[in-house]
């Protein structure tokens, strides 16, 4: 079996194939073409075919990693959209929750809708929470505004009734109707696109698929094209950002899933290499060239959230909770109005990108920081396919940076890498210190180009004891894509009251979910034996405005029992999330949630014997490099060349083709037997505050 990963970042494009027939795995990198993503996808392929004389006939699982959905919501080029929902509505978008971004900031505003208020169209219908209608729909209305939106170019149309998740009926008949009268108009329901109560998140959520849905079926269809002319028999799978695999259609037509798929993969290929080790609390930091991804997974299962904003955008699908920071290797360094240094979120990005790169960038960037301090190889970055300009990301950093702050070239550039590393710990305590986890207590998984440089530094200041850098972190996020499982998350608004709800009832709409979700797997070629469900529901007591998710037991019928230990359960949670309970308060069933996976085999990777702790065979040599504000001279070691049990003591380099590792003084390092490069914090280094 040949396994292809292909992820595209907004700096460089990560290839890895697997032939598990050989046992090996190659990997690659080719930088991104932002103006057409798929081009960086055929160029990725072409690339390691050329290296290592890949058969594309023989590849049988395809995956892909993307950004598209992701950059076509923060730069607004969707495709023209359209809305349709309930007279008296047009205005929810606007409207949302009513909630400032910043709560102190008077001048503060919302990013507009990605839907003009011409645009938003009402109907006369009105259906009730219960599923009844009220008011008929009024079909020569649609047929009207169909007329309208066909004459103004209007591509696609969200169509968001109220209640429509009690009763679809009216936006199947809108559907229906805008078919017959403008054929040519694409057109996404909110009742298949999120069933839920909440008007305002069923909106944003259906308009923002409805919006780069049309971009993101465009791309992967040239990219299927363009695969089997070269010979690729397997279907385009896409990672989602609920970390499960999706076929290329499933993905084209529920697009929102895809606005983390890159970084989702990047958490679950640092995951499959803690478990290598026998460790499940791991926080992973990917930085790349233009942004920070920072995710934590316990007990080895990834944080989830079912709601998120994307530049101030509400999502509402479950996906891997992520924060992502405008802090990657092409970050671009500048001073502010009033001589503070600043770093990010702009980034040189793929084209110019870094001075150092040489393709026609002029402004100062972390990786040209990181290139003048002598962290980077200029003989060896990239395995050697790209030679490093010092001598220009140097008068870059004097002309922006040292001298309008008077410092010399080196204290500008440490600097840079002080502030954007400041960013990320920032970025690190979000995910843990803020959400009630000491830090300390887990691993730092380090990836990304950028990420191994950064990592030991991040470390010291959270005092994170143990980090892990993959055999490949550059290619990280590439390597999870082919780790992954099928996985689909449906969700339906089912509002009861636990206490006197009739148990057969919650029985039947969960084994009608399921029913849906396996004919869904089955199509998708997941065998019956390999599809696991886990089944969910979001809980709250009465009159309370929020709920919370809680696991309910997947048993083929719920008694009464099963109902009042489900409200026992929801109570535990309350008082363990805010400190107290209500026993005697009605507990309501809002939302009930099903999570279907189809499980794929994995890769194995092939163990490597122990050869001892002696490294000397890797040392490349020595290099000046300038470290806690003076110059050192310190061996750089040869990843290539290191074997199980090698053991390398700070300060020190370790140079590969994907990426660099940086040991600062006090972390060292040895090699396990999956050739994971395993840093510790020596003792009488720790920041632990001292016992009197």
């Amino acid at each position: 079996m040949v396994r292809l990963g292909i992820d595209v970042g907004g700096t460089f494009t990560d290839v890895v194939v697997i032939d598990e027939a050989k046992g090996t795995i190659n990997l690659t990198k080719t930088p991104s073409v932002p103006q057409a993503p798929n081009k960086a996808v055929i160029n990725g392929i072409n690339k390691i075919v050329d290296m290592y004389d890949v058969d594309l006939s023989q590849v049988d699982f395809l995956i892909h990693g993307t950004t598209v959905a992701t950059n076509a919501l923060i730069e607004r080029k969707g495709v023209p959209t359209a809305l349709i929902t309930t007279k008296g509505f047009r205005d929810v978008l606007h409207i949302a929750r009513q909630s400032r971004p910043k709560l102190y900031d008077y001048f503060s505003r919302r990013p507009d809708s990605f839907i003009a208020r011409e645009y938003r169209f009402e109907v006369d219908e009105r259906m009730l929470y219960t599923g009844e209608v009220q008011v008929p729909l009024d079909e020569e209305e649609v047929r009207k505004i169909a007329k309208i939106l066909v004459d103004e170019g209007i591509g696609i149309v969200a169509v968001c009734l109220l209640h429509s998740y009690a009763n679809p009926s009216h936006e199947l008949r809108i559907r229906d109707i805008l078919k017959e009268t403008a054929p040519e108009l694409r057109v996404c329901l909110s009742c298949e696109t999120l069933p839920e109560y909440k008007e305002y998140e069923r909106s944003s959520t259906t308009v923002i698929n409805a919006y780069v849905m049309p971009i993101i079926e465009q791309y992967l269809g040239k990219i299927q094209k363009e695969i089997k002319k070269m010979g690729i028999q397997s279907d385009l799978h896409i990672m989602q950002s609920n970390g499960g695999v999706a076929t290329s259609q499933e993905a084209s037509k529920k697009s929102v899933q895809t606005v983390l798929s890159g970084p989702a993969a990047g958490l679950l290929g640092g995951l499959v290499t803690a478990k290598m080790i026998d460790i499940e609390d791991i926080i992973t930091v990917d930085m790349g060239g233009t942004s920070f991804d920072v995710s934590l997974a316990s007990g080895g299962k990834p944080s989830y959230t079912v709601e998120s904003d994307i530049d101030g955008h509400i999502i509402k699908v479950p996906m891997i909770d992520i924060k992502t920071l405008g802090a990657g290797g092409g970050s671009i360094a500048w001073v502010d109005a009033g001589g503070a240094l600043q770093v990010g979120p702009e980034s040189a990005g793929a084209d110019p990108g870094p001075v150092c790169y040489m393709r026609g960038g002029t402004r100062p960037t972390v990786s040209d920081a990181n290139a003048v301090l002598g962290y980077l190889n200029p003989e060896f970055f990239a395995n050697g396919d790209m030679g490093l300009d010092i001598e220009g990301a140097k008068k870059a950093i004097y002309e922006h940076i040292a001298k309008p702050m008077d410092l010399t070239v080196e204290e500008a550039a440490e600097g840079i890498l002080k502030v954007v590393n400041a960013t990320m710990v920032r970025g690190i305590r979000m995910v843990s210190v803020e959400r009630g986890h000491d830090a300390r207590k887990f691993a730092l998984v380090c990836f990304g180009g950028a990420g191994p440089v950064h990592a030991v530094a991040l470390a010291k200041q959270m005092n994170i004891q143990k980090l892990i850098v993959p055999e490949a972190p550059g290619v990280n996020c590439a390597l999870g894509l082919l780790m992954a499982d099928f996985r689909h998350d449906y969700s339906k608004t089912f509002l009861h009251n636990l206490w006197n709800l009739d148990s057969a009832a919650l029985s039947k709409e969960y084994a009608q979910m399921e029913q849906g979700a396996l004919m869904q797997l089955v199509e998708e070629h997941v065998h019956e034996n390999d599809i696991i469900f886990h089944r969910s529901a979001d809980l709250r007591y009465k009159g309370q405005g929020y709920e919370l998710e809680l696991s309910i037991p997947n048993i083929d019928q719920y008694s009464a029992e099963d109902l009042r230990t489900i409200c026992r359960d929801y109570s535990n949670t309350h008082k363990d999330k805010y400190g107290y309970a209500m026993e005697d308060e009605f507990v309501e069933i809002v939302n009930i949630r099903l999570t279907a996976i189809g499980l794929l085999s994995k890769p194995k990777l092939a163990e490597e014997p122990y050869v001892g702790e002696d490294c000397s065979a890797a040392i490349k040599g020595m290099r000046r490099v300038y470290m806690d504000g003076t110059y050192k001279e310190i061996n750089i070691y040869d990843r290539r060349k290191l074997r199980h049990g090698n053991k390398i003591f700070s300060p020190a380099i370790v140079e590969q083709a994907d990426s660099t590792t940086v040991l600062f003084e006090g972390y060292d390092a040895i090699v396990d037997k999956y050739r994971n490069l395993i840093i510790e914090q020596r003792k009488e280094y720790t920041n632990e505050p001292q016992k009197c």
